[in-house]
């Protein structure tokens, strides 16, 4: 196979394909072997007939085979030379005793230029404010949930704990449930109607409400059994005691706090560093790449919108002006390209892979966010190609991310202008891959 480049437009490509005459026998050949394994023809045993006999009765249908077979073979040799950004564009082909030649328009992965990511910074807030803010909470939690309660005879006021009783009546009069117990913690946040109805009630009240169970209207009959006020103990060393925390004095249990809220601080802080950086990644990678490709991205994500009966929905994000839409998927376009390449060439240089123990936790914490059994999970994702892909890809990007953390400068700022300055990164959600038929190459 005979390939002469034509043109090139940075890593767009358009290639004249030859095949010569023993390549086109060899594929000639291939088929007949193909045919005669699959197919009889009458008079003759099946796999003996001729090839010269096959090509007279299939006429212009073997030939079409040849220059699917062909395209096929070009397809694949074209793929081991050159990594493909999108599939291969035949835009010609032609057929004569001699040769077979096609003409072809490949988009490569754009060369990158260089990347700056010793020039990125990222601002976190200083950890020691944010440990003290840690520990106050949890010591704020430990103290509401060893709440004092003293029985009250006094009208229910925010704040409360009340303990109810209640019936549940369907409009036929049948009781679907009796004398159900509930504890009720009265927040003024709480929008329940029945949190609304115990203010400025007593223990021994009772009282209806119409409610929605489960699509049925029900009548709720309420018994108040007992109201509570609740006040907080005294933070000092005997509540450090009485919690099941293992420690002997108010310092102990701070220190305890404070260990637990560096190691929390800590996961935080990193994780917030692999999000902004894989968050900011395009902005500090400058590639070599066509308008042709941004082009080819956009005309295909149109396509895949419009098959979808989503162009009309997403097209009024944009006040239905499409040349707005196209800009949009155009700069979504160069940021995932810029990320995919560089991802994968950062990942082969320094030899970052994902390991077959990553796989495993990244399919146990599958497991506990949709609550499946680990082997229900694993049976889940190995049988489904693109939620397996998209999974090892995740984790590689993490991975690729920690590496790139030790180029970055990461500064620490006070809590106050941290949460003033809005510099918490959020990874948009990137629009849909359109359906190009060319999925990131695995590791």
């Amino acid at each position: 196979m005979e390939k002469t480049l034509l043109s090139q437009d940075k890593n767009v490509k358009k290639y004249l394909i030859k095949f010569s005459k023993d390549e086109i026998e060899k594929i000639e050949n291939q088929i007949v072997r193909e045919i005669n394994q699959h197919y009889t023809f009458e008079g003759f045993r099946k796999g003996k007939v001729p090839k010269q006999v096959i090509k007279l009765r299939l006429g212009s249908d073997f030939n079409n085979m040849l220059l699917d077979e062909a395209e096929h073979e070009l397809d694949h040799k074209i793929r081991e030379e050159e990594k493909l950004l999108f599939p291969i564009t035949v835009e010609s082909r032609a057929q004569d005793e001699e040769h077979i030649e096609f003409e072809v328009l490949i988009h490569t992965y754009p060369e990158i230029i260089k990347t700056e990511f010793e020039n990125m910074t990222v601002k976190i807030p200083e950890s020691k404010e944010v440990v003290e803010d840690f520990v106050q909470r949890r010591l704020d939690d430990l103290l509401e949930s060893n709440a004092i309660l003293d029985p009250k005879e006094e009208p229910i006021q925010y704040g409360d704990y009340v303990r109810i009783n209640y019936d549940l009546v369907e409009e036929n009069g049948e009781v679907s449930k009796s004398n159900e117990e509930e504890e009720i913690l009265v927040r003024e946040d709480d929008e329940r109607e029945l949190v609304k109805k115990l203010i400025g009630k007593t223990a021994g009240d009772e009282f209806e409400l119409e409610k929605d169970d489960q699509g049925k209207k029900v009548i709720q009959k309420v018994r108040i059994a007992q109201a509570y006020t609740r006040r907080l103990p005294e933070l000092n060393d005997n509540f450090a005691k009485e919690l099941n925390i293992e420690v002997e004095s108010l310092n102990e249990l701070n220190e305890t706090l404070r260990k637990e809220g560096e190691e929390a601080v800590k996961n935080w802080q990193d994780q917030f560093v692999i999000n902004y950086i894989l968050s900011e990644l395009p902005n500090y990678v400058d590639i070599d790449i066509s308008e042709e490709s941004l082009n080819y991205y956009v005309d295909a994500t149109i396509r895949d919108l419009k098959n979808k009966d989503k162009y009309e929905e997403n097209l009024k994000k944009y006040d239905n002006d499409e040349n707005k839409l196209k800009e949009d998927i155009k700069k979504s376009a160069l940021n995932w390209i810029k990320e995919m390449i560089i991802i994968e060439e950062l990942s082969l240089k320094n030899n970052i892979k994902v390991e077959n123990d990553e796989i495993s936790q990244e399919i146990k914490n599958f497991s506990t966010m949709y609550g499946l059994p680990f082997s229900r999970a694993q049976e889940i994702i190995s049988s489904n190609p693109e939620l397996s892909n998209e999974i090892v890809w995740n984790k590689l990007r993490e991975k690729v991310a920690q590496f790139i953390k030790e180029k970055v400068q990461i500064v620490e700022i006070s809590k106050d202008e941290f949460e003033g300055g809005n510099v918490n990164p959020t990874e948009e959600g990137k629009e849909e891959k359109p359906n190009t038929d060319n999925e990131k190459s695995e590791e």
